[in-house]
C-alpha cells in the first residue's frame, strides 16, 4: 500500500459521504414534494445502510484495480521532471512527487512533505479526538459509580443519579447503561416514558452508531458532511424513537409530549452532555422540539411501505458502490511496479522476435518514460509520430528478416523525428541517429553539401544492415544494441577484458556510451507493445 493509495482512499471515503448526505436529502425533499413520509424508524435504517456501505467500499477499495473512469484529480511521479529523473528518481517504495492541477497551472511537491505534514495533522487530530474520548468515557464512568443501580431490562441496567438532569443511555464495551436522573423516579410516568425512550434507543442500535459516527468525525475532521450528517442522524434517532413508542402505545402521545417538554425545559441549563450517549432530550432546540411533537399528531402524509424503504436502501447502497468504483482513481500513482513491468512484457513477448528482459535497470527507465509527465508527453508523441514511419521501417524490417522490435530504437534515438546533426560535433542525425562515420561506412553521403542520413529510406536500410551485421557478429541481440551505441570494437573490447557474453553485465561494469542506453530500448520496446501505458 503505497501513499497514493492511501490517499486516493481517503478522497474516495469523503466523496461518498458528500454524495450520500445529497442524495439522502434530495430524496427526503422529493417524496415530501409528492406528499410521501418515510418512516423515521426506516429512515434511521436508511442512513446506517448507507454509512455501513460507505465504509465497507472504503475498505474494499484499497483491493480494487483503479480504473481510468475521469481524470485524476492529483498523480504521484516517480520524479518533478524527465530532466531531474536521475537526480530524483522514487520507485513506488518511496513516496514519489506529487502533482495537483489548479486553476493557475500544475503544482508538483515532494511526497514525503506532504505525507510528513498530513501524518502530523492527523496524528494531532486523532489524539486530541482519542484524548477526548477518553475524558467522555472517564466521565460516565464516573457518573455510574456515584449512581445506584435500579433495576436490569434485558441485559441493560437502569441507574438513578443525582447529578444529571436529564436522563440517557450509552454502550460500552460488556455495558449497556441507562442514567435516569434521582427526580423522575419520583414522577412515576415520566420515568416510564423516559425509560422507554432510552431503551430503544439501544434497540435501535443508537449507542453503538455514535462511535461510528465519532471515528468519522475524527478521520474525516476538515469535511463539512460528515457534521452536517451526523446532527441530521442524531435528529431522526429522536424522531424514530419517538415514533416507535407511540406506534406502539407504549407511551400516550399527549402525555408524552408533556413529558418532552419538560424535560426540553430542565435540559435547557444542562452542562455538556456526553458524546458517546443518547438522550430524549439533547437537541433541546424549540424548532426541533416543535417537529418532534408534530410528527406524533401530525400523520396525514401517505407513510412509504417497508419494501419500498428496502428498494430505496438497495438504491442507495448501488449509487455508494458506483461512486467508490468511479472515484477508485482520484489519485492515481503513474509509476510502474515490477509486477506490472512483468504484465506488460508477457504481453510484448508474445509477438517479439528479440528477447525483452524486465531487471531493476529497465525498469527504472519504464519510469522515466511513464513515470513523469514529459516522459509521457515524449513517448505518446513518439508513437504518434511512429505510425508515419511504421509502413516504410516494416518495409526495410521484413526486407532484411529482421525482428520488428527493432522499431523501438528510433523512439530512444530521435523520438521519430528527422533531426539535423547538432553543432555539437559526434552527435548523429536522422532516424536512427547515426553519426557521420558510421554513416559513411553504411554508404551514405555526409558532406557540406548532402546529408543522406535525413532521407528516411536510405537511413533506416542503413541501420538495418547496421544492426544485422552486429547481430551476426555477436550473435545476441542486447550485444548488438549495444553495439549500435558504443560501437561493436568496444563491445567486443569489454567481452574480452570481463570474459562475459552478457550485455547486462558489461553495462553494470560500466561499459555504455549513452547511460542505460539499452535499458531505454528494452523500455521503448515494452511501451511500444503497450501504448496504453502512457495514455
Amino acid at each position: 500500500m503505497n501513499f497514493a493509495q492511501i490517499l486516493s482512499v481517503y478522497l474516495n471515503l469523503n466523496l461518498m459521504l458528500l454524495v450520500g448526505y445529497v442524495s439522502l436529502k434530495f430524496l427526503i425533499a422529493l417524496l415530501s414534494w409528492n406528499k410521501l413520509l418515510l418512516k423515521a424508524v426506516n429512515e434511521l435504517k436508511l442512513h446506517y445502510a448507507i454509512l455501513g456501505s460507505i465504509l465497507f467500499l472504503s475498505i474494499l477499495s484499497f483491493f480494487l484495480p483503479t480504473h481510468d473512469v475521469f481524470e485524476p484529480v492529483a498523480k504521484v511521479w516517480s520524479a518533478e521532471s524527465i530532466n531531474m529523473f536521475s537526480e530524483k528518481y522514487h520507485n513506488l517504495h518511496d513516496a514519489g512527487m506529487l502533482s495537483v492541477d489548479t486553476p493557475t497551472g500544475t503544482r508538483i511537491v515532494d511526497t514525503n512533505v506532504f505525507f510528513i505534514l498530513c501524518f502530523i495533522f492527523f496524528t494531532l487530530t486523532l489524539l486530541i479526538g482519542g484524548f477526548l474520548l477518553v475524558q467522555d468515557l472517564r466521565n460516565l464512568a464516573r457518573i455510574k459509580r456515584r449512581s445506584f443501580r435500579l433495576r436490569k431490562i434485558s441485559g441493560v441496567s437502569i441507574y438513578a443519579n443525582d447529578e444529571v438532569q436529564v436522563p440517557f443511555s450509552y454502550w460500552c464495551p460488556g455495558q449497556t447503561n441507562v442514567i435516569i436522573p434521582t427526580s423522575m423516579i419520583y414522577h412515576a410516568s415520566h420515568y416510564r416514558m423516559a425509560l422507554a425512550h432510552e431503551l430503544q434507543h439501544h434497540r435501535q442500535g443508537d449507542t453503538k452508531w455514535v462511535y461510528v459516527l465519532l471515528m468519522l468525525k475524527f478521520v474525516c475532521i476538515i469535511n463539512p458532511i460528515i457534521y452536517l450528517w451526523n446532527r441530521w442522524i442524531i435528529e431522526i434517532q429522536e424522531f424514530a424513537c419517538d415514533e416507535t413508542l407511540v406506534d406502539q402505545h407504549k407511551v400516550e402521545s399527549q402525555a408524552y409530549a408533556n413529558c418532552l417538554v419538560e424535560a426540553a425545559q430542565t435540559a435547557i441549563n444542562q452542562k455538556a452532555v456526553s458524546v458517546c450517549a443518547s438522550g430524549l432530550t439533547f437537541l433541546v432546540e424549540s424548532h426541533i422540539l416543535k417537529r418532534r411533537i408534530d410528527k406524533m399528531f401530525n400523520k396525514k402524509k401517505k407513510q412509504i411501505g417497508r419494501s419500498i424503504s428496502t428498494a430505496i436502501a438497495v438504491g442507495l447502497v448501488c449509487l455508494m458502490g458506483a461512486t467508490s468504483y468511479a472515484a477508485k482513481g482520484l489519485v492515481q500513482d503513474r509509476r510502474v511496479s515490477m509486477a506490472q513491468a512483468r504484465t506488460m512484457v508477457d504481453k510484448a513477448q508474445r509477438e517479439t522476435g528479440i528477447p525483452i528482459v524486465v531487471n531493476d535497470l529497465v525498469l527504472q527507465q519504464l519510469n522515466r518514460y511513464i513515470g513523469t509527465p514529459e516522459g509521457r508527453e515524449f513517448m505518446r508523441e513518439s508513437l504518434k509520430r511512429m505510425e508515419n514511419y511504421r509502413a516504410m521501417v516494416n518495409e526495410k524490417i521484413k526486407e532484411y528478416n529482421m525482428p520488428s522490435e527493432l522499431m523501438a530504437v528510433p523512439l530512444v534515438e530521435s523520438g521519430y523525428q528527422n533531426l539535423a546533426q547538432s553543432d555539437h560535433k559526434g552527435w548523429g542525425a536522422g532516424l536512427w541517429m547515426f553519426i557521420a562515420s558510421t554513416a559513411r561506412v553504411f554508404g551514405l553521403k555526409v558532406d557540406d553539401k548532402i546529408d543522406e542520413r535525413l532521407n528516411e529510406v536510405l537511413l533506416t536500410d542503413a541501420a538495418m544492415r547496421y544492426l544485422g551485421s552486429n547481430y551476426l557478429r555477436f550473435k545476441d541481440w542486447h550485444l548488438a544494441l549495444l553495439a549500435y551505441n558504443i560501437g561493436e570494437s568496444r563491445v567486443q573490447k569489454a567481452i574480452e577484458q570481463t570474459g562475459s557474453h552478457d550485455a547486462w553485465v558489461l553495462i553494470r561494469k560500466g561499459y555504455q556510451n549513452d547511460q542505460d542506453y539499452l535499458p531505454k530500448v528494452m523500455a521503448a520496446m515494452i511501451i511500444m507493445r503497450n501504448p496504453n501505458s502512457v495514455e
